[in-house]
């Protein structure tokens, strides 16, 4: 697996949703967390259920895509 997607032994796992296909399971992930530089975090949970399923996904995916775009943006 690439060096920017590891999963460690506590199955925490880094990488972008690109590297799912490289063999992580999608199924069974209850929590998506962002560290941010200045220490805060943010913790997105399913609504519907105990474990997000292929909508919320896409929505969280979502979410992060515009959340690196304005990150992005105040970085210049």
């Amino acid at each position: 697996m690439a060096e920017e997607a590891r999963e460690r032994a506590d199955n925490e796992w880094e990488g972008t949703p690109l590297q799912m296909r490289s063999g992580l399971d999608p199924y069974g992930i209850k929590e998506i967390v962002i560290e941010f530089d200045t220490g805060d975090e943010e913790v997105l949970k399913p609504q519907i259920s105990e474990e997000f399923r292929s909508y919320e996904l896409h929505q969280a995916a979502t979410y992060l895509g515009i959340l690196s775009q304005q990150l992005r943006v105040h970085r210049k």
